[in-house]
């Protein structure tokens, strides 16, 4: 299973950051707890007269804002509700808390997760998180797990309250209601990222105004990578397995494996990155590797120019090449065991994303980016993009990075505080991508000062892939593949 499918949120809305940071090292910028620019719009909502906006960096109450350097719990407020005349504010990573008389008292029971919608019936107030399903509060105020196989397991992807009536979309598990004792499905191939607010409350798709034309015939739409091999589009999913694109839509690949990950192509063979292993799709059909990997859950791939391929996995980072295997874990390099991205840059060195930090491997040696000496935002990094000599690193919770053979990391203006999906990093044109989890796909010039794009009318915000075929630019989601005009 993909590591990052932590934390989505529903509302997608069409403010953009209102300014870039002046670019700065992470050891000057970890000196001050507020260099978080005010963003996107997350959720808006009326209370006591006053109106209350969350957004990125900000909650703002009235004439009165609250930023994380003067009490608000954690910088990015997800999610609104009001719930027997109390203000309900939930959080990308400090749950759920109410506010009463200036201050936040945090709601108790949660497991550690985001939140991502919040609503609020005549008894009770339900909690959608990223990954552990839904939950509500009882009489003494504490959240409790909602008692169902799926909703109370799943990632829950929007909220409505009409009534007594309770909404809930589960992403690709589809769009339920819970009206009684017991829930009921109302639609299985409905990805519910939020829902309509006049008449029968009824999902919208993408929560998105604008539209993009949504490519049919996937067996999932929960997308997690893109890849061309041999003038085909290859679709892996998060599910269902791998999918190629024909004249009339797309086909199943038989033998492919269920879960994937990420897809390579080196021009004979497609590689499979999946969590129960590496395999091969050439002429004689998909198969497994068979290569001595670290782990048998593999997260991503790289190609070097030397034609060596590169396996990133959960207890370390391997090489194929005529030179033979080199392997590299905590022992020998790599600042942490799970190695969930690699890069290749023209000079040669590899380059690999861990859960402590990133590395750099070269002829010249081994240079390390952690939190500790400054060189990232976060430890977590799960993507990496080579750019020439340099790459840029796609961080879990805080932005994008640039980072040079010298140990030196800048951030990139306009993305600090992003939420990148693994592999989720590209050059489309001359513009950097995105994707990210919840924030939707964004592009920015990455060598000025800029704002960054947005690309609206997608089918879901949580952005997992791009990739430019045939003239169009292909955008999977994690509720379905749009294909647009390139830019």
């Amino acid at each position: 299973m993909n590591p990052l499918l932590l934390i989505l949120w529903a509302l997608l809305g069409p403010a953009l950051p209102a300014g870039p940071l002046p670019e700065a090292t992470f050891a000057e910028a970890g000196r001050t707890a507020c260099l978080v620019p005010e963003g996107l719009i997350t959720a808006e909502l009326r209370w006591a007269g006053l109106t209350v906006t969350a957004r990125e960096g900000a909650l703002q109450i009235g004439d009165r804002r609250f930023t994380a350097c003067d009490a608000l719990p954690d910088p990015f407020p997800t999610a609104l509700a009001t719930f027997e005349g109390a203000l309900y504010v939930g959080f990308r990573a400090a749950g759920v808390h109410r506010y009463a008389h200036g201050r936040f008292h945090r709601v108790t029971g949660l497991p550690v997760d985001g939140v991502r919608a919040l609503a609020a019936t005549s008894e009770r107030l339900w909690i959608g998180l990223g990954t552990r399903g839904l939950f509500f509060t009882g009489d003494d105020g504490r959240a409790r797990r909602y008692p169902h196989w799926i909703l109370g397991r799943r990632g829950i992807t929007g909220l409505a309250a009409q009534g007594g009536r309770l909404e809930v979309g589960v992403g690709p598990y589809g769009w339920w209601r819970i009206e009684g004792a017991e829930p009921s499905r109302v639609a299985r191939s409905v990805f519910a990222g939020c829902f309509g607010e006049e008449g029968p409350l009824a999902p919208v798709t993408g929560c998105a105004l604008s539209t993009a034309e949504v490519a049919s015939g996937l067996p999932s739409g929960h997308v997690t990578a893109l890849a061309r091999h041999q003038g085909a589009l290859y679709v892996g999913t998060f599910d269902e397995g791998l999918a190629r694109q024909t004249a009339t839509g797309f086909e199943a690949v038989s033998g492919a494996p269920r879960f994937v990950n990420a897809l390579l192509s080196d021009g004979t063979t497609l590689w499979i990155a999946s969590p129960r292993g590496l395999y091969r799709l050439d002429h004689r059909g998909v198969r497994a590797a068979g290569l001595p990997l670290p782990s048998r859950h593999v997260n991503g791939l790289g190609l070097g120019r030397d034609g060596a391929l590169w396996v990133a996995t959960s207890r370390g980072l391997a090489g194929f090449g005529q030179g033979g295997i080199r392997r590299y874990d905590r022992s020998n390099g790599l600042p942490g065991r799970i190695v969930y991205a690699v890069a290749i840059t023209d000079d040669g060195a590899v380059w690999a994303g861990t859960d402590r930090g990133a590395v750099r491997i070269g002829a010249d040696g081994v240079t390390a980016f952690t939190q500790a000496n400054g060189g990232v935002p976060h430890d977590w990094i799960n993507a990496l993009l080579a750019d020439g000599e340099q790459v840029y690193a796609g961080t879990y919770d805080a932005g994008v990075v640039r980072l040079t053979r010298d140990g030196r990391g800048q951030a990139v203006p306009g993305l600090e505080s992003a939420w990148v999906n693994p592999a989720g990093l590209a050059f489309v044109s001359s513009r950097l991508t995105v994707a990210t989890l919840g924030d939707g796909f964004l592009s920015v010039d990455a060598r000025s000062v800029g704002a960054p794009l947005r690309r609206a009318g997608l089918p879901s915000a949580d952005v997992t892939a791009s990739l430019v075929h045939d003239g169009k630019l292909y955008i999977g989601t994690r509720g379905g593949l749009a294909r647009v005009d390139a830019p």
